[in-house]
């Protein structure tokens, strides 16, 4: 089968999920805008300030970008897991010490790869959930990678009260990229355990992993030992807790 075959029967493949989460922010907008209109006509205070729709051309453009990104990822279960280049971004709450001791702490901004952070024995997790990395961090390795803001405020931006949102624009460098980072971790906080890196600027990461928006992986003797669907709506964190459980008991 050609290319340009694989390529056709790939856009035949997304179009119908494509148009189903076009429809859901459609359905979104309308309900929102009806609130909207509500609140207006109820003189409410509530109503006050600019109401932003989520289905728009460049949110069309994420969707679309993010379902490529699914379909054209390296990452296969099984297989060896991508080595992907990053930079290391320090966690506030004291990341650096990882569970098992193998990596000496790292400089803030130092490039390195994701393998990096793997131990022969124990699973890798990506990324990292607060609560499991609480409850597995003696059995296992959390890495929690950011890659390229989904909803930056200069782009396919989130509606609602911008007080309840984060003002983060569009990476135009990896400055820019690890201080989007470093005020995530600011505002939610992870365990000491896990530790962070941002993927580089060609998203190098990102397309190897198709992780637009979200995706778990856990990463075992360099192989992929678990591979989680689609975020944000077809990642299942229960079946990395089973798996953790399963393979390994909690001391």
């Amino acid at each position: 089968m050609g290319i340009l075959s694989v390529d056709l029967l790939i856009t035949l493949q997304i179009l119908p999920v494509f148009f189903s989460n076009c429809l859901f922010l459609a359905l979104y907008d309308s309900v929102i805008l009806l609130k909207h209109v509500v609140l207006l006509l109820s003189r409410s205070k509530s109503a006050r300030g600019q109401w932003r729709r989520m289905l728009t051309s460049e949110g069309m453009r994420c969707i679309w970008k993010s379902f490529l990104l699914d379909a054209y990822k390296q990452v296969k279960l099984g297989e060896d897991a991508p080595n992907s280049s990053v930079v290391h971004v320090s966690n506030p709450e004291g990341g650096d010490a990882s569970g098992n001791g193998a990596q000496a702490k790292t400089v803030d901004g130092t490039e390195c790869h994701l393998l990096d952070f793997a131990s022969p024995e124990r699973p890798l997790v990506l990324p990292a959930f607060s609560k499991l990395v609480e409850e597995f961090s003696s059995v296992a390795d959390f890495l929690l990678v950011y890659i390229d803001e989904a909803h930056p405020s200069d782009g396919w931006a989130v509606p609602g009260d911008s007080s309840l949102f984060f003002e983060i624009k569009k990476h135009r460098n990896q400055e820019d990229r690890c201080a989007a980072a470093h005020q995530l971790l600011e505002r939610f906080s992870l365990p000491p355990q896990c530790r962070v890196v941002a993927d580089r600027m060609d998203n190098n990461a990102n397309v190897a992993y198709g992780v637009a928006f979200e995706r778990v992986c856990i990463v075992q003797r360099q192989k992929i030992a678990y591979l989680g669907g689609k975020g944000p709506f077809f990642y299942n964190l229960q079946e990395v807790r089973r798996w953790l459980e399963k393979n390994f008991s909690q001391r």
